[in-house]
């Protein structure tokens, strides 16, 4: 009996070490880690009920938003649960982790998932992976899986499966590795979630901004999206949830004007159903912002985003009453230094802009990335402590 016990224990030991080892090569070797995966990882390091304000959506909020500012300048908690072309089916799915991690004051959603010309992002993988991939297995993910339906599902469920042979990632996957295990050492990210960058947008004369603050012209989401939008909205409304659509500003173009006018369709829908929205692309101050203040016409820079940050923070605090919080002793000592974090790394950053040569950091060039090696970066804990050592060290 006694042998017999020997081993049972260590026949579970033994399924315990591989279990555990499995999980650490899926969520930090045999997977793809990149700013998105840092993101939603930092998210869930976040204590539970901790955070004031979850925005969630696509690119414009993890650019256009610095929580560490808006705790600086408002005293409410703030991340943005966001990845790069997150698509519209990943909309409800998001709501509901926010739902069961955190139990913020208010949730605001970036519409630019429903506004998209066409359905292809619906079925881009890379598009799909770069959010669920980083989300823990639970209900929600297995739930969102089974709505995509696709035919490699195990690959969505354990990633580990899809990225088994994934080494040729490495050496350049070190970049995004070691900050992902200095994340997890630490307990919680410095940035939370932001990143950007100082670069700037060029001017061009054809931009619209000025002339589209009164234009009301809509046009149709497509049917997908609006079936989603719809989706969520019903869902916010049955639960309750305090909930907030906006659009962030953009540099618009004539070739932008559809998805302005699907914009104006969207917020109509949106109001339909009870829900402010809000748009920052009729808004005569976000509309206003010179071209300097984006890195490329969908997104702001980081003097940008300071400016958005502190707008779109003061609508937070006077119009929906989300103020101050309370912290615990060590959830405010993180907090503070998270703002003490972007703040550094921001002088930093707007000291070395100021010794480059005249005209060296100009229109960001996304064809040609080799062009843009005097722009700096504002979006990885490590590579920005490294910067704010070095750049101390040399005054």
């Amino acid at each position: 009996m006694k042998k017999y016990l020997l081993r049972t224990v260590k026949l579970i030991s033994l399924l315990l070490i591989v279990t555990l080892f499995t999980l650490f090569l899926q969520n930090f070797v045999l997977c793809h880690i990149d700013h998105n995966k840092l993101r939603i990882d930092g998210f869930y390091l976040e204590d539970e009920n901790s955070l004031d304000v979850v925005l969630t959506g696509a690119s414009e909020l993890y650019t256009g938003f610095s929580p560490g500012l808006a705790y600086e300048k408002f005293g409410f908690t703030s991340y943005p649960y966001a990845t790069a072309s997150v698509t519209a089916g990943a909309a409800l799915t998001q709501i509901k982790e926010i739902e069961r991690t955190q139990n913020p004051k208010l949730i605001m959603v970036e519409v630019n998932p429903f506004i998209y010309p066409d359905d292809s992002n619906e079925h881009n993988e890379g598009s799909i992976r770069k959010y669920i991939d980083a989300v823990p297995l639970g209900e929600n993910k297995l739930e969102y899986i089974d709505r995509l339906n696709p035919e490699n599902k195990e690959e969505y469920i354990l990633p580990l499966i899809k990225y088994h042979s994934c080494w040729d990632e490495y050496p350049g996957g070190i970049k995004f590795l070691s900050p992902l295990i200095s994340q997890h050492f630490r307990g919680y990210t410095l940035l939370k979630g932001y990143k950007s960058n100082i670069g700037k947008c060029g001017y061009d004369e054809q931009y619209l901004n000025q002339k589209l603050v009164n234009d009301n012209t809509e046009a149709d989401l497509t049917p997908f999206s609006e079936e989603k939008l719809r989706e969520v909205l019903q869902y916010c409304k049955e639960n309750e949830i305090k909930i907030v659509f906006f659009r962030a500003p953009h540099l618009e173009r004539e070739v932008d004007y559809e998805s302005f006018c699907m914009t104006n369709r969207a917020g109509k829908i949106i109001k339909s159903y009870g829900f402010d929205f809000i748009n920052f692309e009729r808004d005569p101050v976000t509309m206003s912002y010179p071209p300097e203040l984006y890195y490329n016409v969908q997104h702001l820079n980081a003097y940008g985003s300071a400016k958005f940050t502190e707008y779109l923070g003061s609508i937070i605090r006077d119009k929906y009453g989300v103020g101050e919080t309370e912290l615990s002793s060590e959830q405010k000592r993180r907090w503070d230094e998270a703002a003490d974090y972007y703040r550094k790394l921001y002088k930093t950053c707007d000291d070395l802009l100021k010794e480059t040569p005249v005209g060296a950091v100009t229109v960001i060039d996304e064809a040609n990335p080799e062009n843009n090696k005097n722009n700096i970066e504002l979006g990885e804990d490590l590579e920005g402590l490294k910067l704010i050592k070095e750049h101390n060290s040399s005054k």
